[in-house]
C-alpha cells in the first residue's frame, strides 16, 4: 500500500511538472492575475489578439536582422532594450521607432532586478531611460513600460516605478527560450499557450537572437492561421481597443 501510495504520489508530482513546464500559461492566468494585479500578465477580452515583446537587446547584428523580419511579417514589438547595451548600437531605439515598434526599460545590466537596493535600482532606471532616449532622438517618448531583470519584482519597485508612470510588464507566453531548448520545444510550447491577449516573451542577445529569428519565421505564420494577430502592446491593453 505504502509503495502504492508512493507511485501515485510521484505519478502527481511528474504530471504537474509537465503542466509546469508546458502550461504555464494557464497558470499565470489563474492564479498570478489576480494575486498580482498591479502586474501586466495580459491582455483581457476574448480577442485573438497577441503582444510581442523582446528583451535585452539590441544585440548589434541580431537587432538589425530582427527589425528586418518584423517588417516583412508585418508584426509591431516591444524592444525592452538594456543600457548598457546600447553601446553596441546607438541608433538602435531610433530606427524601432520609425518602424512603428515601441520600446521599455530593462534597466542597466543584465541582472535580476529584485537584487538593486532601491537607491541603485531608481539610478539605474533613470539612467537607462536618458540612454534610451538619447538613441531615439529627435523622437520623445512617453515612458510606460518597464520588465525587471530575471522576472521578480517587490512592492518598493512596484511603488518606485507607480511614482514613475511605469507598469510592469511581464507576460503570459515564456517559452523558456534563454534555456536554449530544440526548436521545435519553443514552437509546440508557443502554439499551446497561445490565447487571447497573450503576452510573448521572447530575447535579443548575440546567443539567442538567430533563434528568435527562426521561432518568429515559424510561429507567426502558424498563429495566424489560427486566427490570432499582434498588435502593439498599447492596443492589447485597451479594453477600448
Amino acid at each position: 500500500m505504502t509503495l502504492l501510495l508512493t507511485l501515485l504520489a510521484l505519478v502527481l508530482l511528474l504530471d504537474l511538472l509537465i503542466f509546469v513546464v508546458l502550461l504555464p500559461s494557464l497558470l499565470i492566468r489563474l492564479l498570478l492575475v489576480p494575486l498580482c494585479p498591479e502586474v501586466v500578465w495580459s491582455g483581457r477580452g476574448r480577442q485573438k489578439r497577441l503582444a510581442l515583446t523582446i528583451d535585452d537587446g539590441p544585440s548589434g547584428t541580431g537587432s538589425e536582422a530582427l527589425l528586418v523580419l518584423l517588417r516583412e511579417l508585418e508584426v509591431p514589438a516591444t524592444f525592452f532594450l538594456i543600457g548598457t547595451h546600447l553601446e553596441r548600437d546607438r541608433r538602435f531605439a531610433r530606427r524601432a521607432l520609425q518602424q512603428g515598434h515601441d520600446l521599455g526599460n530593462h534597466l542597466w545590466r543584465d541582472e535580476p532586478s529584485v537584487s538593486l537596493p532601491p537607491p541603485l535600482f531608481q539610478q539605474q532606471l533613470a539612467d537607462t531611460e536618458r540612454a534610451i532616449a538619447r538613441s531615439a532622438a529627435p523622437a520623445s517618448l512617453r515612458w510606460r513600460w518597464f520588465r525587471p531583470g530575471g522576472g521578480r519584482f517587490h512592492r518598493a519597485m512596484l511603488d518606485a516605478l507607480s511614482a514613475r508612470s511605469y507598469r510592469l510588464v511581464l507576460g503570459s507566453i515564456f517559452p523558456w527560450d534563454t534555456l536554449r531548448p530544440p526548436l521545435w520545444f519553443v514552437c509546440l510550447f508557443v502554439g499551446l499557450n497561445a490565447h487571447p491577449g497573450g503576452i510573448l516573451v521572447l530575447h535579443d542577445t548575440p546567443a539567442l537572437s538567430g533563434r528568435t529569428l527562426e521561432t518568429l519565421r515559424l510561429v507567426v505564420p502558424e498563429l495566424r492561421r489560427r486566427g490570432y494577430r499582434f498588435v502593439p502592446l498599447a492596443e492589447l491593453l485597451d479594453p477600448a481597443a
